[in-house]
C-alpha cells in the first residue's frame, strides 16, 4: 500500500507543478517500500538521493514561477523551501554516514507531513497570483534538471531526453521504479523494463534502443554475460552498467566486452545525467 496516494486535493491546476509533485509522491512511495529492508539499502539510498535532488529542482521551478508572476509571498515561501530542503539533506547525510540512524517511522512521518501539508497549505496560497500566467509557466519550464545546477540556461545542443529510448534490465522491482522515476523526470517517454538478462536479449532481438541500463548482479544471467551476448548479437545500443559491488577487475572486464559506462549504487539523478551525457555524446 502506498505511503501517499495522489488525489485531486493535491492538484494545483498548474501543469508543471502538478507534474513535479507527482514525481515527488512517487519517490516518497519508493522510500516507503524500501525503508527497513536491509537488502534494499541501495534502493533506499538512491531514492533519498533522488528525493533531495528533485526537491531542489522543484523548489527552483516553483520560486521562478512565483517571481515572474509577482507573488508577494515569495520570500516567505523561499524560507520554507530552504528549511524543508535542509531537513531532507540531513536525512540523506545521516543515512549515508550510518543507515541505522535513520528510522522508518521518523522518515515516513516527516516526508508525508512536509509534502502533503506543504502542498495543501502553502502551495495553494500562490495559485491566485500564478494560475494561468503563461509567462510564469514558461520561465519555470526553462529551469533545467542538469549536472550544472537548476538555473535557467540558454537552449543548447545536447541530449533530447524526450526522443531517447531506454531499456532497463534489472531484477529488483523497487530499483526498476526509482530508475523509471529518474528517467521520466528528465522527460524520457520511451522506457521498457525487463527483469532478467534473458528477457533483455529477447527484447533487443526485436527492438532497438538508444540506451540500455543493466544491473551487474542478477539471478541467472548476470550483467556481464548479458552485455557479452548482446554485443555478440550485434546490438549497438550504448550500455551503462549499475552495481554496488564492482571492482576494478570487473570494470575492466566489462569495458572489454562492450560496457560504455558505470553507475555505482546508490545512484543519483545527477550522476546518471553526467554518465548518460558522456556515453551518449
Amino acid at each position: 500500500m502506498p505511503c501517499i496516494v495522489w488525489t485531486k486535493e493535491l492538484e494545483t491546476g498548474i501543469p508543471l507543478i502538478d507534474k513535479d509533485h507527482k514525481v515527488l509522491v512517487s519517490i516518497l512511495n519508493q522510500v516507503y517500500d524500501a525503508i527497513g529492508n536491509f537488502e534494499e539499502r541501495a534502493v533506499l539510498g538512491s531514492a533519498l538521493n533522488s528525493l533531495l535532488e528533485y526537491t531542489r529542482y522543484h523548489f527552483a521551478r516553483e520560486e521562478r514561477l512565483q517571481d515572474v508572476a509577482g507573488y508577494p509571498g515569495l520570500i516567505a515561501h523561499q524560507q520554507r523551501h530552504h528549511e524543508l530542503a535542509k531537513q531532507v539533506q540531513d536525512i540523506c547525510q545521516r543515512y549515508e554516514a550510518d543507515n541505522s540512524t535513520v528510522q522508518g517511522a521518523e522518515v515516513l512521518e516527516f516526508l508525508r507531513s512536509w509534502l502533503v501539508q506543504h502542498i495543501q497549505k502553502h502551495d495553494m496560497g500562490y495559485l491566485a497570483q500564478c494560475l494561468g500566467n503563461e509567462a510564469a509557466y514558461q520561465a519555470a519550464e526553462q529551469i533545467l534538471f542538469s549536472p550544472q545546477g537548476t538555473i535557467p540556461q540558454p537552449e543548447k545542443k545536447g541530449l533530447v531526453w524526450s526522443a531517447l529510448s531506454v531499456l532497463i534490465v534489472e531484477d529488483n522491482r523497487n530499483f526498476q521504479l526509482i530508475i523509471q522515476t529518474i528517467l521520466k523526470s528528465l522527460g524520457v517517454r520511451t522506457i521498457s523494463v525487463v527483469s532478467s538478462g534473458a528477457e533483455g536479449l529477447e527484447v533487443l532481438s526485436t527492438r532497438s534502443f538508444d540506451l540500455v541500463l543493466c544491473d551487474w548482479r542478477m539471478d541467472g544471467m548476470d550483467g556481464l554475460e548479458f552485455v557479452e551476448r548482446a554485443r555478440g548479437a550485434g546490438i549497438a545500443s550504448k550500455v551503462i552498467m549499475m552495481s554496488g559491488y564492482s571492482t576494478d577487475d570487473v570494470r575492466q572486464q566489462a569495458l572489454q566486452i562492450g560496457v560504455d559506462g558505470f553507475l555505482e549504487k546508490p545512484i543519483t539523478a545527477r550522476g546518471f545525467l553526467e554518465m548518460a551525457g558522456r556515453v551518449m555524446a
